[in-house]
């Protein structure tokens, strides 16, 4: 059974009849608007054709004779004046008319020039209003003497409003009945997504009769004539928008043009629903005609801003920067956007001390955000004024930045430092001016890519699984400011560099590549001093059960560990996961944390070579497949190693 209920029979039978009541309703409808369409001339009224040649630009040509003398002839007017000055694109009022032309370089346009408008023209039809729609184009070119000018008229669509239906007719171009109109849109211009009919275009719309046409009419009170002259709107678009946007037609009689336009957009949903909650002008922060007039050419989001910034307490001078500040905070986080901690003036404020590195607002907003946003993941807190307020946000987010990247980092501290342990001293070399050192930790290779604004931050995992080599080229005299940094294969034998790259990943210069080929030479002459390249060493720390002087795996209790000796065990090279096969050792903190539960804890210290190691998606706990027990950390050390974490 239908849980709305059934119809009866007498229910179908009215629906029925209601439907085909519509239907004959709409048949006669469309036949009188046919009738309409078909009787009215196919020549526009000359009155409208004059208007509508006054809505393309008017040039004027120029030839230039000398340096600072030029011969022009105006369209208007038809005469010929003399310019001291003259440069196309230009718009001056002619000497000789007074008209505004624009200038046209007779010499350099020997085809002249080509405008086109989209023009709008009603009639009336009874109770119905007829909108015949054409487009007005001209061609302007220079003889050589004169100003040849020929305009062009051709209606593409008629359009027929009665009540609340509308129908629309179009011309037919081609074929055996050319020129009859027959029901359905304009023709389309162009193809794909840049099609479009002349009802989607800006439309001039003639305004001598508008009061005639409307009179009697529901319509009869609208702002239509406003905003034919400020906006360009189809009329009947105009219409549709009127019925559905009650606030439509006071934004037009106040004179908020460029607000009226917004809402009647086709991606206009955010300045519609701004606009939802308002009653009055009051509600817009407008309470003047002078306040109006100001806010004639802002869109909605603007005015809604500047509603906002009228009650804070900053100067003049400053209230177009705060406007565009809100506007763009609004663009990227929502007119509801509040941070609890800071307030959207106190942030503005914030802003204007922080000028030298940010000229533009959008920038400061972006770097703002990123760093509230690494400072709550860090757990610092934001409502400390220190915090939310850093003397430099440029260097505070920075280091936020980079304390988030060392954290993911972290489980390759052990093996990058195992690297420079094993490298370093193979790799570092100066010639008195330039200097190339290695990085000892993973944040220092993060730093480096901070710094220098390209992506060496990523090849931590490549210098800790030992697959390449990271280098830091540095002037000697400023060794802890970045200058250039440098790639080079893991092959200690040979020097292959790689890549070479500065601030932004600027190309070396030619005091760099000098530097190079010098350090090239050096490189492949220096001793290896029994240099082993298949081993490199890197030491981590496990937490285990000591019992009777016995050293018990803390996972099956079971496994048990001798110093010096070597433990294997298979691993399934899966880096995804972190407990599954292999043997698991971690940083010493990690190690603390682990077995700061047990009564008879021990911490190993524990080594392995580089290439057996699998860094997990993990902080600080890494898997091998084999590794050499070295000592049991002395408590004291552990002890002091805590203290040093905690600091």
């Amino acid at each position: 059974m239908c849980m709305y209920g059934e119809y009866t029979d007498v229910q179908k039978r009215e629906a029925i009849r209601e439907a085909r009541e519509e239907a004959l309703q709409y048949s006669a409808a469309k036949k009188r608007a046919f009738d309409c369409i078909k009787s009215m001339s196919d020549d526009l009224p000359p009155y409208v054709t004059e208007w509508a040649k006054k809505q393309l630009p008017r040039y004027m040509f120029f030839v230039k004779i000398k340096r600072g003398s030029y011969e022009a002839f105006c369209e208007c007017c038809g005469g010929r004046v003399h310019l001291n000055r003259a440069m196309s694109a230009r718009k001056i009022e002619c000497p000789a008319c007074g008209a505004v032309v624009t200038l046209k370089d007779g010499v350099r346009n020997p085809n002249g020039t080509a405008d086109y408008c989209a023009c709008s023209y009603l009639e009336r039809d009874g109770d119905a209003i007829v909108q015949r729609l054409f487009d007005t184009a001209k061609a302007v070119w220079f003889t050589g003497d004169s100003v040849a000018t020929q305009y062009y008229f051709g209606e593409e669509q008629r359009d027929y409003r009665i009540g609340a239906q509308w129908f629309w007719f179009h011309p037919k171009c081609y074929g055996r009945n050319a020129g009859e109109w027959k029901y359905g849109p304009g023709r389309v211009h162009g193809q794909g997504w840049r099609a479009w009919r002349l009802q989607d275009r800006p439309i001039h719309t003639y305004p001598c009769n508008l009061r005639a046409v409307l009179r009697g009419t529901k319509y009869e009170y609208s702002a239509l004539d406003i905003a034919a002259e400020n906006n360009l709107v189809n009329p009947l678009f105009y219409f549709k928008h009127y019925d559905r946007e009650p606030k439509l037609e006071l934004l037009y009689k106040v004179g908020l043009y460029r607000a009226a336009a917004e809402i009647t957009e086709y991606y206009g949903d955010d300045a519609r629903r701004m606009m939802q909650a308002v009653r009055s002008l009051k509600d817009l922060g407008i309470g003047s005609r002078a306040e109006a007039a100001e806010c004639a050419h802002m869109t909605v989001e603007q005015i809604v801003a500047r509603k906002e910034i009228k009650t804070w307490n900053i100067g003049e001078e400053e209230r177009a920067t705060a406007l565009e500040f809100v506007v763009r905070l609004n663009e990227r986080s929502g007119t509801d956007f509040r941070y609890d901690f800071i307030s959207r003036e106190r942030m503005f404020r914030y802003f204007l001390t922080q000028h030298e590195d940010y000229r533009e607002t959008k920038n400061f907003i972006a770097d703002y955000t990123d760093y509230i946003s690494e400072c709550s993941l860090l757990g610092a807190n934001v409502n400390d004024t220190a915090v939310k307020m850093p003397h430099s946000l440029k260097k505070a987010h920075d280091w936020a930045t980079t304390e988030r990247k060392v954290q993911e980092k972290q489980a390759y501290e052990g093996l990058v430092a195992a690297v420079y342990d094993s490298l370093h001293a193979l790799t570092e070399w100066s010639d008195g001016k330039l200097c190339v050192i290695m990085p000892r930790s993973a944040r220092e290779i993060v730093e480096e890519g901070i710094r220098q604004n390209h992506c060496v931050g990523r090849y931590v995992e490549r210098v800790a699984t030992g697959e390449s080599v990271i280098l830091f080229l540095r002037r000697v005299e400023e060794p802890e400011k970045s200058f250039y940094t440098v790639e080079i294969k893991k092959d200690m034998r040979r020097c292959h560099i790689v890549q070479v790259r500065g601030e932004h990943n600027a190309s070396a210069t030619d005091e760099v590549n000098a530097f190079c080929r010098k350090y090239t030479r050096w490189f492949n002459r220096r001793s290896l001093n029994g240099y082993d390249g298949d081993t490199i060493v890197v030491r981590y720390y496990k937490a285990v059960h000591k019992r009777d002087g016995r050293y018990l795996s803390g996972w099956d209790g079971k496994t048990e560990y001798h110093v010096g000796e070597w433990i294997e065990a298979e691993t399934d090279g899966e880096p995804d996961r972190v407990a599954v096969k292999g043997l698991h050792v971690a940083s010493l903190e990690f190690a603390m944390n682990y077995g700061k539960g047990w009564k008879d804890a021990a911490i190993l210290e524990v080594e392995t070579d580089i290439h057996d190691v699998i860094v997990p998606d993990a902080k600080d706990q890494v898997r091998t497949r084999r590794f050499r027990v070295v000592r049991e950390v002395p408590r004291e050390e552990i002890v002091k190693g805590a203290a040093e974490h905690a600091a």
